[in-house]
């Protein structure tokens, strides 16, 4: 039976209620994911064949199964939407990417709190303030905070162990709560002070410091008073900065779209007290039939969702979104989550999304517009240059199909020790930052690039061949050869598989994929790119497998430009693995690992011997004089060390 037959049978027993339907294919791969407010009345329009349009036919008569969820209501159906949108991919429905991880300003809560920023998930307890779309507006921020509010910005592990101030102090960037310089409850108060500028009650805190200015004259302590006036003049300079913003935009967000075909642009500028805070780009993949306000349902839903942050009380929209009114509910009722207690969602304050059509707030949005229309411009000249330098590539590899993706690799070390890999990824719009893998490796801790290159060749392609093997083993008909006629839903494979090194990286790259048994006319071609004499760019030597003499790539060729800033990037995205691996090595103390002994206990340990070991060589008595060290925990100590 063709899909709609197989509708048309369950649509006897489809109620008429909210929910979530999933259309599979004869594999049970979900091929689309919807919602409707009537399943029944929704799914029906999918059985009137003459009425559907090519892409949706297409999609029904691949369809062999349907899985129904019921909803207690509309608001319900739509999360549920795309949280399995998000978590499935299918193939013929609107995916929001949006791999990018903003920043926060965070604000520790030990007793002399850190300044310092985040990205990813919120784990410590603490205040947290952004997301930044623009992480230099966040810098500057961060920065302009240090100049105002002297907060400590060293490591913890740093602030345990020093015995005097550090050049922040001298230059009056930190008021030293590490040493006492500052009591702890004067320090209190200027982290109370940070937290109002941060939201937007930057006026208040300027009242306080005048009048503390003030006092401190009028008791003739003219050192500290100064010491206020230049604290002073550096808020007045932010304040004033603040000021030089559209007067009445307030905390809101603007989204525009812009569409051409298939590719569009969702571009939101962020506003915090009227300042312009940064905008965010997002390029979500749709198709010919899908309405502009179905792609701003999703998308607007999805990022307000995912952020984990404060939704804005009012965003405003450059055209009508579909069903509106029920995703301003949701927003509402989502809120961002206490990180300090309980994950309990805060209701927000009655979040609006609007579209204006005339004034104030109309202009920034075509404002808005015309910047997302200019970043499309911008997305499609840079794919079809690197769709323009893949198709000579593929020419001057004589394959005989076209490259789209290629994969990279690259190793960091010193002597072998803290050895990594990276795997960077580069198809027809650019470098496809999402597909990145970065390998720790385990089999050598000596210098040896050929071994280490090995491995991980090994490790990545031994798990895509199985993964691909086990996709395809219920594929009716399947090849012979696991890699000819891979369909869009399985593993992706690479055209291309380019490793950083001369003619001996290669031949290990050829060992590994004939170890594996990957060969064939589908085969990945493979490759090496050798630094040019004297690291020289533009001097690169291109190997291929197969031939005796390099590529010949003119030099200064855009395809060679290309070529580089792959190999650039692995090298990038390796070395930044590697010294992360490295600093986390170094920093790392025999005392961090001991239960109950926290900062304040390692600072005691440290400034009485003097070093790690000094306290591993001290006996239990010596170690039961330290402040906070009972006779017992002293013990503890003594045998954990042990």
């Amino acid at each position: 039976m063709d899909g709609i037959q197989i509708l048309k049978e369950k649509l006897i027993s489809v109620p008429e209620t909210p929910g979530v339907y999933r259309m599979l294919n004869a594999n049970g791969d979900v091929l689309y994911v919807g919602k409707a407010k009537n399943l029944k009345n929704r799914l029906n329009n999918y059985v009137q064949d003459g009425r559907l349009s090519h892409r949706i036919r297409k999609k029904v008569f691949e369809t062999r199964d349907l899985l129904i969820v019921e909803t207690a209501s509309e608001q319900e159906a739509l999360l549920l939407e795309i949280s399995f949108i998000k978590s499935l991919k299918p193939k013929y429905n609107i995916l929001f990417r949006d791999d990018t991880s903003y920043p926060y300003i965070h604000i520790t809560s030990q007793e002399a709190p850190r300044l310092t920023h985040h990205r990813g998930k919120k784990r410590g307890k603490g205040q947290y303030f952004g997301p930044f779309p623009d992480v230099k507006a966040m810098y500057q921020t961060m920065e302009e905070m240090e100049k105002v509010f002297l907060l400590r910005t060293c490591k913890d592990t740093d602030f345990a162990t020093r015995t005097r101030p550090c050049l922040k102090y001298q230059i009056k960037r930190c008021s030293a709560p590490c040493v006492g310089k500052i009591s702890v409850s004067d320090y209190a108060k200027s982290v109370d002070d940070a937290v109002r500028f941060l939201r937007g009650q930057g006026e208040e805190v300027q009242g306080r410091l005048q009048g503390l200015m003030l006092q401190a004259s009028e008791d003739m302590r003219f050192e500290d008073a100064a010491n206020y006036r230049d604290r002073l003049q550096a808020l007045s300079t932010v304040l004033r900065k603040q000021t030089s913003v559209l007067e009445g935009i307030g905390t809101a967000d603007f989204v525009a779209l812009a569409r051409s075909g298939t590719r569009c642009c969702i571009q939101i500028f962020s506003y915090l007290e009227g300042r312009h805070v940064g905008h965010v780009n997002m390029f979500p993949k749709c198709a010919e039939d899908d309405e502009n306000a179905d792609i701003l349902r999703l998308v607007v839903t999805s990022y307000y969702l995912e952020r984990s942050a404060p939704v804005p009380k009012i965003i405003y929209l450059s055209e009508a979104m579909a069903e509106h009114e029920i995703v301003s509910e949701i927003l509402e009722n989502s809120g961002n989550t206490s990180e300090n207690v309980e994950k309990i969602p805060q209701k927000q304050p009655h979040v609006k999304v609007l579209t204006p059509t005339r004034g104030k707030f109309k202009d920034v949005l075509l404002r808005v517009r015309k910047n997302a229309e200019d970043a499309l411009k911008r997305k499609q000249a840079q794919g079809a240059s690197w769709r323009q330098q893949l198709n000579y590539f593929s020419e001057l590899l004589e394959i005989g199909r076209d490259v789209t993706r290629i994969e990279t690799f690259d190793i960091s070390n010193i002597s072998g020790k803290h050895a990594v890999a990276s795997m960077v990824v580069a198809g027809e719009e650019g470098m496809l930052k999402r597909d990145y893998r970065k390998f720790a490796i385990k089999g050598k801790d000596t210098p040896d690039d050929y071994a280490m290159m090995r491995e991980v060749l090994t490790r990545r392609y031994g798990r895509l061949l199985k993964e691909t093997q086990k996709a395809r083993a219920g594929e009716a008909g399947a090849p012979d050869n696991v890699l000819d006629d891979v369909p869009d839903d399985m593993p992706a494979w690479p055209d291309v598989i380019m490793v950083d090194g001369g003619k001996g990286h290669l031949r290990v790259l050829t060992e590994v994929m004939e170890a594996l048994g990957i060969d064939g006319p589908e085969a990945p071609i493979l490759c090496a790119i050798a630094k040019g004499e004297f690291r020289d760019k533009g001097l690169e030597t291109i190997f291929q497998q197969g031939r005796e003499m390099p590529l010949d790539i003119p030099f200064n060729s855009p395809l060679k430009f290309m070529l580089q800033i792959i190999r650039d990037e692995s090298h990038r995205f390796a070395i930044g693995y590697h010294r992360a691996k490295r600093s986390k090595e170094t920093i790392k103390s025999v005392l961090d690992d001991i239960p109950n002994v926290g900062p304040k206990r390692k600072k005691a340990l440290l400034l009485t011997f003097g070093s790690a070991k000094g306290v591993k060589d001290a006996s239990v008595k010596e170690l039961s004089l330290v402040d906070g060290v009972s006779e017992e925990l002293a013990q503890f100590i003594y045998d954990y060390l042990r």
